[in-house]
């Protein structure tokens, strides 16, 4: 497994990291508790060392298998997890709820990173992250608890997911932001520029979600495919979820041989941006896993593919 800094934090990590929002169980289907450890654990011993989670994750679920798998490795492994959606809130997509609110007072804050703590079974959480920007009448005071927190050891450094281009801007320009968690893979490049170019001149990592599109480039999903009841993708609409396998399908077409699968062509177009610190592909079984490892030491993409699909 290739190893990456992240950003100018001085932390290395795994260049293929893990995203634990399907070990919540909630959003993605079932999986068991025993059988989500065991694959956290398999997930190391392959060469994952990043992983990336939130206390909204199966209402503290994915949390607490974290710290159930990696209580004993400490610094063996890196832990970023994530506040502002209220801890029980997870699965409101498919289960059609009204969008949970967002909280991001200092209380909430203090509140929330003591209750991460504690899952995770850690003295310290290596990057805590805003699960969405703060609001403009917040900003200050989120940002300056993190600050205070980063400064009594309760965090390494913090960051921010999600927002728009705006958003992701003012972080690196207003506040000590270490890393944005962004989406950004062959169908959705809207955050290339200019926010990873100033990602990179800045030495702030970029932790990219979602790589396989929330499995549209997975190569399983069909126009026959069926979602279970708890997978938040059965809401997606049936003229977007066919246009997007077309487009699947082009990307196919301009990829050809040159990847072993089409997850890893996936991969490896993300990974060749220099910005790009670590991927966090969600993994459910050991074959994912050991797709997402392959991945590294694969052959990158040619660069006139990667044109290609940059601008395709």
């Amino acid at each position: 497994m290739h190893q990456r800094r992240l950003g100018n934090t001085g932390l290395i990590v795994s260049e293929i990291g893990m995203g634990t929002w399907e070990l919540g169980g909630r959003e993605w289907g079932d999986i068991g508790e025993t059988d989500a450890v065991d694959l956290l654990r398999y997930a190391f011993e392959s060469g994952v060392t990043y992983y990336d989670t939130a206390d909204q994750y199966g209402g503290g679920r994915a949390e607490q298998l974290l710290g159930e798998a990696f209580s004993a490795l400490g610094d063996r492994v890196v832990i970023a997890t994530k506040l502002g959606y209220e801890l029980d809130s997870d699965g409101w997509i498919s289960h059609g709820w009204e969008r949970p609110s967002f909280n991001v007072s200092p209380d909430y804050i203090r509140s929330a990173v003591e209750g991460s703590l504690k899952r995770l079974k850690r003295d310290v959480i290596d990057i805590y992250q805003f699960h969405g920007p703060p609001p403009a009448s917040e900003w200050d005071d989120a940002f300056g608890t993190m600050e205070e927190l980063k400064a009594e050891g309760k965090i390494r450094f913090y960051g921010l997911c999600l927002g728009s281009e705006a958003d992701a801007l003012k972080a690196m320009t207003e506040t000590g932001t270490s890393s944005l968690l962004l989406t950004y893979n062959i169908l959705s490049q809207e955050m290339v520029k200019p926010v990873m170019e100033t990602a990179a001149e800045k030495g702030v990592a970029i932790i990219v979600r979602q790589p396989l599109s929330s499995g549209l480039l997975s190569g399983q999903l069909g126009p026959d495919t069926v979602f279970a009841e708890n997978d938040y993708r059965k809401t997606w609409s049936r003229e977007k979820f066919l246009a997007d396998l077309e487009r699947v399908e082009q990307v196919k077409s301009i990829v050809g041989n040159r990847a072993k699968s089409l997850p890893q062509a996936a991969l490896k177009f993300i990974l060749g941006h220099p910005a790009v610190s670590s991927v966090v592909p969600g993994m459910m079984n050991p074959a994912q896993v050991d797709d997402g490892v392959a991945t590294s030491s694969a052959t990158p993409l040619p660069d006139a593919v990667l044109e290609q699909l940059r601008s395709d």
